[in-house]
C-alpha cells in the first residue's frame, strides 16, 4: 500500500519534474542571455516598453527618447500617430504580467549597484524567470483539469507531451519573454474557471473569468475568441444548448460582473491610448499590417516547409484527432473545442504574415496548447482502450515525437539547421536529423517576401 501511495504522489508531482527540467535547461543557457541582448529584443521590446517608460522615465509618451535617440535606438520602437506622437505598438497585457518581476529586478539592481535603467542584467534575469513562473501556474491548473476526467497515466503523458513535444518548450526555456508561455497559462486558468463556473456559477468565479479574459485579450486581442469555450462548454445536445442559454439569461448579473472584470483590466490601456493618441481605441499596427480574411493560408500554415504547424509540431495532430474522438465518450468537449479550433486556425492564418516572422515553428498556436491538451488526452484515453498493438504503437509514436521535438529545438537553437523563416522542402530534408547544415545549405533556403505579404500577395 505504501508503494502505491508513493507512486501516486510521484505522479501528482509530474508538473514539478517538468518545471525542474525546464529550469535546468534554461540555466545551462543563461550565458546566451547574459552575453548579448537576447532577452529584451524583437517583439519583446514593445511588450516591455510600458514598464521602463512609466516607472523609470515617468514618461509614457516616450518624449525622453528625443534627448538621446542613439542611446534608446534599440530599447524603444514606438510607432508614430498621424499627428506625430509616439505610441507603443503592442497592448500592455504582457507588461502587466512582467511587472512583478520588473520591480524585483529593479530592487535587485539598486541593492547590488547595477544600472537601474530597466535593461541591465537583473531585469533580464527576472524577466526570463517570469516565463517559467507563469508556466508552472498554467501546468498546475492544467493538471487539475485533466485529473478531473482522466487517470494519472494519461495526465502524465499529456503534460509531458504538451510541454516537451511542442515548441512551448523552446518558448519557455530560450525565447522566454515572448507571450506564448504566458497565454498558455492564462488559457489553462480560464478553462479551469469555466469548468468551475458551469458547475456552480458564482460572483467570485465570474469576476475572475472577466479578469483572465481581459489579460488574455490585452496580450493578443484575437485570443478573445476563447470566450467560445465558456459559451459552449458542456453542450452535448440541443437540450444542453437551450439550458446553457437559459442559464446565461437567468444569471445575467454574473455576466455583467464578468464584463466589469474585463473592462477593469482594459481600462489602463484605454487611458494610455487616450493620453497619447487622443482616442480611446487605437489600432497601432498601421495600414500595412492587417488580416486578409478572404485569403487565409490554411494549407501553408498547417503543412508548409516554411513554418507548417503540423510539420514542425506533429504531435498536435493527435489533439486534432482527439476533438473528433470526443464525440464517443466526451461529447461535452466536442462543440467548444471544435468551434474554437476552427476559428483559431482561420484567424491565425489570415494574418498578413501567416508565418509570424522569425521563430521556431508556427508559434502563434502555442497559446491554445493548454486547451488542446484536453482533446489530446481524449486521444490517449481512447488509444489505451484499444488492442495491444494500437496501445504500444501510440505510446511509441508519442515518445518518438517528443524526442523529435527536442531534437528540432536543438537544431533550431544550437545547430541553426532550421532557419527562422526561410525553410523549403529541399532545405528541410537536407538537414533532417542533422545538427550541422551541409555545404551550400543557404542556397536551398528561400526568404519570404514581406512587402508582398503586406499587400496580401500570397506566395511560397
Amino acid at each position: 500500500m505504501n508503494v502505491l501511495n508513493k507512486i501516486h504522489i510521484s505522479k501528482a508531482r509530474i508538473t514539478n519534474w517538468i518545471m525542474l527540467f525546464i529550469i535546468i535547461y534554461t540555466t545551462f543557457n543563461l550565458h546566451y542571455w547574459t552575453s548579448s541582448n537576447r532577452v529584451i529584443c524583437w517583439d519583446i521590446v514593445s511588450y516591455y516598453a510600458y514598464l521602463p517608460s512609466a516607472f523609470i522615465h515617468n514618461d509614457i509618451k516616450l518624449d525622453f527618447t528625443d534627448k538621446d535617440p542613439q542611446k534608446y535606438l534599440n530599447k524603444f520602437w514606438p510607432e508614430k500617430t498621424a499627428s506625430g506622437e509616439k505610441v507603443i505598438k503592442t497592448s500592455m497585457g504582457l507588461a502587466m504580467l512582467y511587472s512583478p518581476f520588473f520591480f524585483i529586478g529593479h530592487l535587485y539592481a539598486k541593492i547590488y549597484n547595477y544600472p537601474t535603467d530597466g535593461f541591465s542584467l537583473p531585469y533580464k534575469l527576472f524577466l526570463t524567470l517570469s516565463s517559467i513562473f507563469y508556466l508552472s501556474i498554467g501546468l498546475y491548473f492544467l493538471r487539475k483539469i485533466l485529473e478531473k476526467y482522466f487517470n494519472q497515466t494519461i495526465v502524465i503523458f499529456t503534460l509531458v507531451s504538451i510541454v516537451c513535444g511542442t515548441n512551448l518548450f523552446y518558448y519557455t526555456s530560450i525565447e522566454s519573454p515572448l507571450p506564448h508561455a504566458y497565454n498558455f497559462s492564462l488559457f489553462a486558468v480560464f478553462l479551469f474557471l469555466t469548468i468551475k463556473w458551469h458547475e456552480k456559477p458564482c460572483i467570485k468565479n465570474s469576476f475572475l473569468i472577466g479578469i483572465i479574459l481581459g489579460l488574455i485579450s490585452l496580450i493578443r486581442p484575437t485570443n478573445t475568441i476563447i470566450i467560445i469555450i465558456f459559451v459552449f462548454w458542456g453542450i452535448a445536445s440541443k437540450k444542453d444548448f437551450v439550458n446553457i442559454f437559459r442559464l446565461f439569461f437567468k444569471k445575467y448579473y454574473l455576466i455583467l460582473i464578468m464584463i466589469t472584470g474585463f473592462f477593469i483590466i482594459w481600462s489602463p490601456q484605454f487611458l494610455y491610448w487616450k493620453a497619447v493618441t487622443g482616442q480611446w481605441l487605437y489600432y497601432s499596427y498601421g495600414d500595412d499590417e492587417k488580416f486578409f480574411f478572404t485569403n487565409p493560408q490554411i494549407i501553408n500554415g498547417l503543412f508548409s516547409y516554411r513554418k507548417g504547424w503540423l510539420l514542425y509540431t506533429p504531435i498536435m495532430f493527435f489533439a486534432l484527432l482527439g476533438i473528433l474522438l470526443s464525440l464517443k465518450k466526451f461529447k461535452q468537449f466536442f462543440l467548444p473545442f471544435l468551434i474554437f479550433t476552427l476559428i483559431n486556425i482561420y484567424l491565425i492564418l489570415s494574418w498578413w504574415c501567416w508565418w509570424y516572422g522569425g521563430g521556431y515553428g508556427l508559434r502563434a498556436f502555442i497559446d491554445s496548447y493548454s486547451l488542446l491538451a484536453v482533446p489530446f488526452a481524449v486521444f490517449l484515453s481512447w488509444s489505451m482502450k484499444q488492442r495491444k498493438f494500437i496501445r504500444i504503437t501510440t505510446k511509441t509514436l508519442v515518445i518518438l515525437l517528443i524526442l523529435f521535438s527536442i531534437f528540432q529545438t536543438k537544431q533550431y537553437y544550437g545547430g541553426y539547421t532550421i532557419h527562422h523563416d526561410s525553410m523549403t522542402k529541399k532545405a528541410y530534408w537536407a538537414v533532417f536529423f542533422r545538427l550541422n547544415p551541409p555545404d551550400a545549405y543557404k542556397k536551398l533556403l528561400k526568404s519570404p517576401d514581406y512587402e508582398k505579404a503586406r499587400k496580401g500577395i500570397r506566395e511560397y
